[in-house]
């Protein structure tokens, strides 16, 4: 397990994650800029409880099956890579998500 792969679950589980959370928020938005901002502002926040619970756990795992020359601290800039990669796919899947509710106009009954 490499750090790209720990990078690439990272942000496509946050991408997944902040699209339903950010889903909720841009449905409920008053107009078209608060859609958009809500769903990606939610999305960030779920990429990065997501990456700060799997992140971490996907670390300390490859940190305990590799046991070639790394150490702990290439373990600790993995996890702190996670944290971004987290962020950023879950913003990007919140803002995806608001992008489609707000061109079909989709609004809350």
């Amino acid at each position: 397990m490499t750090a790209v792969f720990v990078y690439a679950v990272v942000a496509a589980t946050a991408a997944v994650l902040g699209a339903i959370a950010g889903r909720v928020f841009a449905v409920e938005g008053e107009n078209r800029r608060t859609a958009m901002f809500a769903g990606t502002y939610v999305g960030a926040g779920v990429g990065l409880l997501t990456a700060v619970s799997l992140g971490s756990l996907l670390t300390l795992l490859a940190q305990l099956l590799n046991t070639a020359s790394s150490t702990w601290f290439d373990a600790l800039d993995v996890a702190g890579n996670a944290l971004l990669w987290g962020v950023a796919g879950g913003a990007a899947g919140g803002l995806v998500i608001s992008l489609v509710v707000v061109t079909f106009n989709i609004r809350a009954r």
